[in-house]
């Protein structure tokens, strides 16, 4: 599929960068491991025509997803999955609860990620989707968008990311390339992470987990 076709899916014919806001915010690609060889790797070697990333945060990763996609020639899209209300872990750390940038009691981070989009000149390979995890992955599976890679990094606790996996694991194609965040072996921030994709890739089969500085990944059976 490509970005138009994402967008008469996805947004109606509606393209959420058409009419950007006069007063953009300031650059602020604050994140976690945004920049990784997994990424990399996953637009060199399989040369995605659709990423699926849930949890994008302020954007970084999937700016860097994008980023890799033009200067490989990949003509690829990136669907960026998020609330933009945070996870819990951003709700019971004051540092974190700051970065909501809460506006009359209500977070405002997706002007954050849009103004994040637009001042790196790539609303054209960014397709936004506003929806909790399990809600973008049933509207996807309506409109038969399959992803080449997912790069899930949205809740952290086990039930969470059980949740998330089993939900856009149909979505992903056979052969297609899952990236899962915050996972660690030796335990980590986040041990139910890793509890969680160790259960799924038991239970479904897959090739790997693969770890590396704190991301994994496993392939989906042709």
């Amino acid at each position: 599929m490509t970005r138009q076709d994402l967008i008469a899916a996805l947004w109606h014919g509606r393209d959420p960068f058409a009419d950007p806001p006069a007063d953009l915010r300031p650059a602020d690609l604050q994140g976690w491991r945004s920049v990784h060889p997994y990424l990399e790797e996953a637009v060199t070697e399989i040369r995605p025509r659709v990423v699926i990333e849930i949890g994008t945060w302020k954007g970084a990763s999937a700016l860097y997803l994008a980023r890799t996609m033009a200067e490989r020639n990949v003509a690829g899209t990136v669907i960026a999955v998020d609330t933009w209300l945070g996870a819990v872990d951003h709700w019971a750390d004051e540092a974190l609860f700051a970065e909501l940038g809460t506006e009359h009691g209500y977070p405002s981070l997706y002007r954050t990620f849009l103004a994040n989009v637009v001042r790196d000149g790539m609303t054209d390979r960014i397709v936004p989707l506003p929806l909790d995890s399990v809600n973008a992955a049933e509207l996807l599976r309506l409109r038969g968008v399959t992803a080449d890679v997912i790069h899930l990094d949205a809740g952290h606790e086990e039930a969470s990311v059980t949740a998330d996996l089993r939900a856009w694991w149909p979505v992903l194609r056979p052969g297609g390339l899952l990236i899962a965040d915050d996972y660690d072996r030796l335990g980590g921030r986040f041990p139910g992470v890793t509890r969680a994709v160790d259960a799924f890739c038991s239970e479904a089969g897959v090739r790997g987990p693969w770890s590396l500085r704190g991301k994994c990944k496993f392939i989906k059976r042709d």
